[in-house]
């Protein structure tokens, strides 16, 4: 309960459910009105995603260094700040090339300001508390989806999907900038009045690239992000594909956003009495499962409610663990940078999913896909469980 005191906290749990709603979720919530807009096919208007996130992990190590530096009241006020301005642009333009132009920028936006930017600003403060203070911000960031999709959904009614961009860009100029601003220059003053634990000799430690715990923890991490970013981006026509009426698939959609922060509170019940690395673990047997139910979904249509509780579980904790593993096994000196390391696997493939998924659904249906959501999890668990012995 201290945490909910604690105005940096309290800032940053306000900032990531508006900065997630507005630079991430706007894209999957104002899509369909692009594509009628514009005419533009499903391939081309999911490629700018794509580059988004790609660039947005391709930049994280960058991003967390500039946290290591100091410079995160500067830098994650300025992600929002960007973010707004091209939620702007979007307004106005005028084809395909201008909206992967702004979508490519606003990777850059994503990666200053969203949760890879708030774990190392957070660690890099609190240190080993940091696991309580990232789990009460992401209980909270888990309702952006919640926010984006109706928020979008009603104002695209009223005036028109520009409208709901005008909302979104609002809301982060007007809230989640200076709460970003707050939040990072109470947390960085805080990091520098507590000294760090001694820290290993640079000639102790090799480049965290030539490490063999390194690629287990970067690639067991990222394994489930194909599970993740397929059903991102492919959850309605996988569940049409399978057969669940309209009704029943927009509220398995729905349980998703509510289902992480539940997710969340277990683990916030559990997390004193089971390592962090068993708990990772559980949340990808729990993505696992949940693919399962949507595969056995075609034969009983409840299970795609079962399905959007198990995925939303899954992926609320998975990312939540990923820092905090992080630091336990690498330390805290340099964390931005070697969380932005780990980090960058994860993004990628997360970014590459919608594209995959649908190559696969292209030779031989949704079939496979689902195959490939229920494994890939599963193989995330085993690279884990081989963590302790590298």
């Amino acid at each position: 309960m201290r945490l909910i005191r604690d105005p940096a906290i309290l800032a940053l749990m306000g900032m990531q459910i508006i900065a997630w709603a507005g630079l991430f979720y706007s894209f999957p919530a104002l899509v369909l009105h692009w594509q009628e807009s514009f005419g533009w096919t499903t391939p081309e208007i999911m490629g700018a995603f794509t580059l988004s996130i790609a660039i947005y992990a391709m930049g994280a190590p960058l991003y967390g260094r500039l946290i290591d530096w100091g410079l995160g009241p500067w830098s994650m006020p300025l992600g929002v700040v960007g973010g707004t301005g091209l939620l702007l642009l979007l307004t106005v333009i005028d084809g395909l090339l201008s909206f992967y132009i702004i979508w490519a920028l606003m990777g850059v936006a994503m990666g200053l300001s969203l949760y890879e930017a708030t774990f190392a600003i957070v660690t890099r403060a609190k240190g080993e508390g940091a696991r309580q203070a990232i789990t009460a911000i992401t209980l909270v960031g888990g309702f952006a989806s919640t926010l984006a999709y109706p928020l979008s959904h009603l104002m695209a009614e009223i005036g028109g999907w520009r409208l709901a961009l005008y909302v979104f860009a609002a809301l982060n100029l007007a809230v989640a900038a200076p709460l970003a601003h707050l939040a990072a220059r109470r947390l960085e003053a805080e990091a520098r009045a507590t000294p760090l634990p001694d820290a290993p000799a640079p000639a102790a430690r090799a480049p965290v690239l030539r490490q063999r715990r390194y690629w287990l923890l970067a690639i067991g991490f990222a394994a489930p992000a194909l599970t993740v970013g397929i059903f991102v981006s492919h959850l309605l026509p996988i569940l049409a594909a399978q057969g669940v009426p309209d009704d029943t698939a927009i509220l398995a959609a729905a349980l998703i956003g509510p289902a992480q922060v539940l997710g969340r509170m277990v683990m916030l019940a559990v997390g004193g009495h089971v390592p962090a690395i068993r708990i990772a673990q559980a949340s990808m047997l729990t993505l696992a499962l949940g693919a399962l139910m949507m595969t056995l979904s075609g034969w009983w249509v409840v299970l795609a409610l079962v399905f959007g509780v198990l995925q939303g579980a899954g992926h609320g904790v998975v990312g939540i663990m990923r820092p905090v593993v992080t630091r336990e096994v690498f330390g805290q000196s340099d964390f931005g940078a070697i969380s932005g390391a780990v980090s960058a696997p994860y993004l990628l493939l997360f970014a590459l999913a919608p594209a995959f998924g649908a190559a696969i659904y292209g030779l031989a249906g949704y079939g496979p896909v689902l195959v490939l959501c229920i494994l890939a999890p599963l193989f995330g668990v085993v690279l884990l469980n081989r963590l302790p012995r590298a």
